[in-house]
């Protein structure tokens, strides 16, 4: 039934209900339950194709930041995937807060074994130091030195 009600969200006539709707997401996505936290990111993946749904959804940040620590690697994909689409699709500046704690959630992610979690965690990393408040930026530079060396070791890998 939550996948019907995603699938009627990307219906165009359905924007008025969007945010109400999209309002119940958090709760489902801190769901002990695996299986409705994949099924709420499924359905995230395909109302972020949507550009104006994409930025409906930044209010779903801190929730979804969150659940880049989840001990389920497919989890992590479809977030980092949503993550990407909302912050980087939206072409707009991102708060140094979000920044720091996106910096934090995505280092772990460079030495994951899935590739694709790698290269998208590094991709979304760029995009939030290029994207980031001008004000944000001296925060976290802390952060992007730390990670500049595994960056380096991946690339000499590659």
């Amino acid at each position: 039934s939550l996948l019907c009600v995603f699938q009627l969200l990307a219906c165009p006539d359905i924007r008025g209900w969007a945010n109400g709707i999209l309002k119940l997401v958090p709760r489902y996505l801190q769901s002990e339950c695996r299986v409705m936290r994949r099924l709420v990111l499924r359905g995230l993946i395909a109302l972020c194709k949507r550009h104006f749904m994409a930025k409906r959804m930044q209010f779903l940040l801190p929730s979804l930041i969150e659940l880049l620590q989840d001990a389920d690697g497919e989890v992590v994909e479809m977030t980092l995937y949503v993550v990407s689409k909302v912050l980087l699709d939206g072409d707009i500046p991102i708060a140094s807060p979000i920044a720091l704690q996106l910096a934090e959630r995505l280092r772990p992610h460079f030495d994951n074994d899935v590739d694709y979690v790698q290269l998208l965690s590094m991709y979304l990393f760029q995009g939030v130091m290029e994207s980031v408040e001008e004000a944000g930026k001296e925060p976290l530079k802390t952060r992007v030195h730390q990670s500049l060396l595994p960056l380096l070791c991946h690339l000499h890998d590659e």
